[in-house]
Parts: C-alpha cells; sequence; structure tokens
C-alpha cells in the first residue's frame, strides 16, 4: 500500500509543450502507419521526439509495442472529435489526479500536491506536467476553477524569451538575402502555425500592394492579441 510520502503511480505523465502534442496529431493526419516510431516526426528535436511518443504511450494511443491503436487514428484524422476523445482520456488517464480534488474549486498549489502525491515528479518537469495537463483540459473543455484559470492566463502573458545569439550577432537563423526575404508568424488555436513570407521591400511596394501586406499583418498581429494563449504554446516549445 502506497504511504502519504509515496507516490500513488509509477508512470510519468506527458511534460511535453500541448502544442507539440497537437502538432504530432497533425503530421498523421494524412495516415496513421500501423506502428510508430521517432522519424514520424522530423521537424522535432529529439527529445521532443521521445517525449511525443511517451505522451502516446501514457494515453493508450500506442500499445505495448508502440503500434497505433484505434483512439490515435480518431485523434490524428477527425480533428473535430479531438476535444470530446481528450476530455474522456483525461478522466481515465489522469484518474489518479482527480480523485484528490474537484479541479472545478482547486487551487494551483492544491493540483501541485495532487500531481506531487500521485507522480514521481518533482521541480520543472513537475510544473510541464501540470501545465499540459491544464491545456489538455481547456482544450477538453473541462470546467476548471478561477484559481486554475488565472494560472493559465498568467502563464500566457509571461514574455517569449529572446533566441540566444552567436558570436556574429544573429540567432543563428536565416539572415534576409539579397531580395530582403522576411516572414511574420502566429501560432493558431488549433495547434497549427500560420506564416506569411515577403520576398520584397514592402515600403518600396506601389500604395496597393503596401497596403495588401500590411492588412494581412495587422490581422495576424490581432490574431496574436486575442489568443496569447496559443503564443505561450510556441514559447513553451522553445525552451524544451
Amino acid at each position: 500500500m502506497a504511504t502519504a510520502s509515496q507516490p500513488t503511480s509509477k508512470r510519468i505523465p506527458p511534460y511535453l509543450a500541448f502544442r507539440t502534442f497537437l502538432n504530432s496529431l497533425d503530421a498523421l493526419s494524412q495516415g496513421v502507419p500501423p506502428k510508430l516510431d521517432r522519424s514520424l516526426w522530423k521537424g522535432q528535436s529529439g527529445i521532443n521526439q521521445g517525449l511525443i511518443m511517451s505522451a502516446y504511450r501514457y494515453f493508450g494511443l500506442v500499445n505495448a509495442n508502440d503500434e497505433s491503436t484505434p483512439d490515435l487514428v480518431l485523434l490524428a484524422q477527425h480533428p473535430e472529435k479531438r476535444s470530446a476523445k481528450l476530455r474522456d482520456m483525461i478522466k481515465d488517464q489522469y484518474l489518479l489526479v482527480l480523485e484528490k480534488g474537484d479541479i472545478t474549486k482547486s487551487t494551483m498549489r492544491m493540483l501541485e500536491d495532487a500531481f506531487g502525491a500521485v507522480y514521481a515528479v518533482q521541480g520543472d518537469t513537475k510544473q510541464k506536467a501540470i501545465a499540459f495537463f491544464l491545456k489538455a483540459a481547456k482544450f477538453a473543455d473541462m470546467p476548471l476553477s478561477p484559481y486554475l484559470l488565472t494560472q493559465l492566463r498568467e502563464a500566457a502573458k509571461k514574455p517569449r524569451r529572446p533566441k540566444p545569439r552567436n558570436q556574429n550577432g544573429d540567432d543563428g537563423s536565416p539572415q534576409p538575402d539579397t531580395q530582403g526575404v522576411s516572414s511574420h508568424e502566429v501560432q493558431l488555436m488549433s495547434g497549427g502555425q500560420l506564416t506569411i513570407t515577403i520576398s520584397a521591400n514592402p515600403f518600396t511596394m506601389p500604395a496597393e500592394d503596401r497596403n495588401f501586406f500590411f492588412s494581412l499583418i495587422d490581422m495576424l498581429q490581432k490574431y496574436a492579441t486575442e489568443h496569447p494563449e496559443a503564443q505561450q504554446e510556441d514559447t513553451e516549445d522553445e525552451e524544451e
């Protein structure tokens, strides 16, 4: 029997960014192979590839042999059903956490204590696991207490961490060529990413083209402002 100081589960809950989890499902939208491996997400870091597989195992989206299950097929190929299916998965796989307290009334400290009592995770891993749980629960339209919703809003307000710069003074990303290639992007609530790229100098364009270009940028910026939680997911991806 587990004691009060011992975790009641030896399983490790998902602690990747929730957006990374959604994006991994989008990558399988054209077809789910019978057996999964890390090579399916070549655009992700090796660490994230491993975290995706761990999350799939936790939710039963693959079996002990990493073979895909019907639940994975449903989530990957029917995005409109993800919210309802994920709600059922959370109630099942986080049952021990939910039994520790009512998340419609819990404070952040109470949720942290519940995770500490159930799982053998600590520190940054524990905080990331809780962040995944909260964002998954919100995506699944599960009711959360005002205290937990406040935590989500506060997390969304955190400023983006600047990328480290190399000895040349840039961040290591491709630099604009003589054509003046530049881009602007936002993260979508559904888990995707929208990027506008231009290979011309907007300040030397004819007025009609210039106005059209900046109207698109204004729309992207407005969307990002109205959905700060989606942009926060992108920040978490960079930090992992």
